[in-house]
C-alpha cells in the first residue's frame, strides 16, 4: 500500500461524505452509477470505502467520484492507488488527476469545514 505521508495535509472527516462513483474505459461508461464513503480528503486525493470490489493498476480504468463538501459540488477524475478488504467492504487509496478546479473547492471547503469544527469546540 503507498501512503503519501508527505502531502501538505489530509484531513480526517469526523463525519464520512457520500460520493457518486462513475466507472469508465476510455470513454465508455461501464456502470451506472454506484454510491461510496469518504473518510478523508486532500487536495490531490482521497481513502473511500465500498462494497464494490474494484482492480486496481488498470491504466484503461477511469473513475470518477461526485461529491459535496460544504455546499460545493465537486468532480474529482482519477485513479485507485491502493485496495484494502475491510470486513465486507473494502478500503481504497484514490488519486485525482490534477483538476485544478476541484482542488481549489477542496481546500476552501476544508478551509471552511475546519473553522466550522474549530468554533464547536471553543
Amino acid at each position: 500500500m503507498r501512503y503519501k505521508r508527505n502531502e501538505a495535509f489530509r484531513y480526517q472527516l469526523n463525519d464520512s461524505i457520500e460520493a457518486v462513483l462513475t466507472l469508465k474505459v476510455d470513454t465508455d461508461t461501464l456502470s451506472s452509477k454506484g454510491h461510496v464513503l469518504i473518510d478523508n480528503i486532500s487536495p490531490n486525493g482521497l481513502r473511500f470505502r465500498s462494497a464494490y470490489d474494484l482492480p486496481v493498476g488498470d491504466t484503461r480504468l477511469f473513475l470518477q467520484l461526485q461529491f459535496t463538501l460544504n455546499e460545493n459540488e465537486i468532480m474529482m477524475p482519477g485513479h485507485i492507488t491502493w485496495k484494502k478488504k475491510m470486513g465486507n467492504q473494502f478500503e481504497y487509496g484514490y488519486e485525482g488527476t490534477g483538476d485544478n478546479d476541484a482542488k481549489q473547492k477542496i481546500i476552501s471547503g476544508l478551509k471552511e469545514l475546519s473553522r466550522m469544527e474549530n468554533k464547536e469546540q471553543e
